[in-house]
């Protein structure tokens, strides 16, 4: 049984708008919505407000009433069952009428008449909530009034109406309909109350999707005014981050944070937004701010290592993953930058350990069985490394690191070939082509049937001007295993370069079909459909390219051939 239902306020005909108030179609819900919130002192004892809805103009929304109903048309249209009061009320020049019904028996209990001034609407609610009270039995002081006042609360009313507005999804938005808002940002910012309105609103209008710049705009005043507790700064950095204010929202973030470092999910949101925008400096500070409390978590210390290794400091970065890896229970990314930086320090055999003990608890985990599986090779373990990366693969690895492990299970077969493999690659990145090509002959001496060796000898030969004999070197790579994609996207690269474009076609879409998600085949497959005159081809390849993830500069590179090419 509901102990009363409160319903929209009636508007006499003729009343003139007052300056610096809220209009009365507004007052006429939000009073009654204000009661009620008192009533219920924050909880629910069973007080409802009833705004009237219909169509107007062919449309649902607000229906402005301009005289009372009759107490039988009210028990008709509240739906709550049993009532113990019904209160209504209506506004004329001066006045507020009112009167507190009972709920089953229909006739008045209550009623009264009062000075109303629209600019000080407050003082006749409280009266009205007095009566309520009296009438009910209940005992108590009343809550505080509201402490807006004047032309701020005005605003505020029409704000709440606003956000009445879109939750109830009436009719067409007004023409500026974040108007209230602004206005609010501008003269009560500060009060609670506006802000959990304010950012409701907000929320609504992103969830539907529309407003998003001016709501941007919006948020951007209102963090700019630097108010609100934690919790109202929580909400907003998470607001101007779905708006795509990343910077502010970052902002807004660490000053939530720098309030409440003890508050560990909000340092690690806040560090981890800051490290993508590069502000390494201020992920430093609330970090340690975190430690100071006691209260840096795997994940806070994680991101402070990664911000130690982008600038160069390896003895502080060493220090967190020491600390880290001595932690019995590591979430799953955090796991895997610790163990990135370990196997990278080829200290594989604590690496296997953090791996095991993770994927002990998370075992459907694809990217710590493919780390496992370099731990092993680290290790020399042949055959648990290629256990570890096929179970990888079943799993779903990216398509990157799918054709990375491929290529490590083959590495896999014979003791100790990944690590001189391993070595021959990073001579090739630091551009040591030479000894990269003695170690290769070498290497070679016996195993003629290694198809990843011919496929890196093919590669040296072409870093070294050699074509041809990177070619030949290229197709004994195919000769021994024709899936491997690495080999037909260089061979695909080399002949395009000597003016085959139609057989380095074949072999980049070979490559293409065999790792569909490489950036890099992508990007040689877009030169080549140009060159063979397929436009509409080539700009399909550049933008797959650019979702796999290629570089924008090289993007645009390839996108100007493209168009010099048809033109």
């Amino acid at each position: 049984m509901a102990t009363a239902v409160v319903f929209a306020f009636a508007v006499a005909d003729g009343l003139s708008p007052v300056v610096g108030a809220a209009p009365y179609d507004v007052l006429a819900r939000q009073l009654p919505r204000m009661l009620v919130s008192r009533l219920n002192g924050g909880g629910d004892r069973g007080v409802r407000f009833f705004p009237f809805l219909g169509p107007v103009d062919g449309q649902r929304s607000f229906l402005r009433l301009h005289e009372f109903f009759a107490p039988e048309v009210l028990a008709q249209l509240h739906k709550q069952g049993e009532v113990q009061l019904l209160c209504d009320g209506m506004f004329r020049s001066g006045v507020l009428q009112w009167r507190i019904l009972d709920g089953t028996a229909l006739r008045v209990l209550s009623s009264g008449e009062l000075a109303f001034d629209a600019r000080q609407p407050i003082d006749g609610l409280l009266r009205i909530e007095f009566e309520i009270m009296g009438v009910l039995g209940w005992t108590g002081r009343p809550r505080p009034p509201c402490p807006l006042e004047g032309e701020a609360l005005g605003w505020f009313l029409v704000l709440k109406d606003a956000l009445l507005r879109v939750e109830a999804n009436l009719g067409e938005a007004p023409p500026d309909p974040l108007r209230p808002a602004r206005r609010c940002v501008e003269l009560c910012a500060e009060n609670e109350d506006v802000q959990q309105v304010l950012l409701d609103l907000a929320g609504l209008w992103l969830r539907r999707d529309e407003q998003r710049v001016e709501v941007g705009h919006l948020l951007v005043a209102f963090a700019a005014r630097e108010v609100g507790g934690v919790a109202v700064l929580e909400r907003l950095a998470a607001l101007l981050l779905v708006a795509g204010e990343q910077d502010r929202a970052a902002d807004v973030a660490a000053r939530a944070a720098r309030l409440a470092p003890e508050k560990q999910e909000l340092v690690e949101r806040t560090a981890a937004l800051l490290f993508r925008l590069g502000r390494d400096r201020e992920v430093r500070e609330i970090v340690e701010l975190a430690r100071q409390r006691g209260a840096a978590s795997s994940s806070a210390l994680a991101q402070l290592a990664a911000v130690c290794d982008r600038n160069d400091d390896p003895e502080t970065r060493d220090a967190l993953i020491a600390e880290l890896a001595a932690m019995p229970d590591l979430p799953v990314p955090v796991a895997r930058l610790v163990v990135s930086f370990l196997l990278d320090d080829e200290r594989a055999q604590l690496a296997r350990s953090i791996l095991q003990r993770a994927l002990a608890k998370e075992p459907g985990q694809a990217m710590l069985h493919f780390e496992l599986g370099r731990a092993h090779l680290m290790l020399d373990d042949g055959p648990a490394a290629a256990a570890a990366l096929r179970r990888g693969m079943s799993l779903g690895l990216a398509p990157a690191l799918a054709t990375q492990a491929q290529r490590l299970v083959r590495l896999s077969a014979e003791p100790g070939l990944w690590a001189r493999v391993e070595r021959i690659d990073r001579l090739i990145a630091a551009a040591g082509f030479a000894q990269a090509f003695r170690e290769l002959s070498a290497l070679l001496r016996g195993r003629r049937r290694v198809a990843d060796l011919w496929f890196l000898f093919g590669l040296v030969r072409h870093k070294l001007q050699q074509p041809r004999r990177a070619e030949r070197a290229l197709r004994r790579a195919l000769r021994y295993d024709a899936d491997l994609g690495e080999a037909h996207n260089r061979l695909g690269i080399l002949l395009v370069a000597k003016g085959q474009v139609k057989a380095g076609y074949t072999h980049l879409e070979r490559a293409h079909r065999l790792a569909p998600g490489d950036p890099s085949t992508l990007l040689h497959l877009a030169q080549a459909c140009a060159l063979l005159g397929r436009s509409a081809e080539a700009q399909r390849h550049l933008e797959a390219a650019g979702q796999a993830g290629a570089e924008p500069d090289l993007v645009a590179a390839v996108r100007r051939q493209v168009l010099t090419s048809r033109a």
